[in-house]
């Protein structure tokens, strides 16, 4: 009867924490910007797969381009090129 316990509570405790949700998951692996250089935030910007960055720019959750650097429409960051 004892050992019947123990493995329900064993698998109480997988189904609890194997429960959690994408976004959940995605939270915890969420780059700090502010922490981050302009080079650094450009080179992981630009190095994510293109489908989730613009999912992600599309729903404003990317940072402001740093200084010298835009959007584009797939929401790559580029420099920006001076006008004469």
């Amino acid at each position: 009867m004892m050992k019947m316990v123990k493995v329900l509570v064993l698998v109480a405790i997988l189904t609890a924490t194997l429960a959690v949700s994408p976004a959940q998951a995605c939270a915890c692996g969420e780059p700090d910007w502010s922490r981050m250089s302009s080079d650094q935030v450009v080179s992981t910007i630009n190095a994510m797969k293109a489908e989730p960055r613009i999912m992600e720019g599309e729903r404003g959750l990317l940072p402001t381009p740093p200084p010298g650097y835009q959007y584009d429409s797939t929401y790559e960051l580029v420099p920006i090129t001076p006008t004469s």
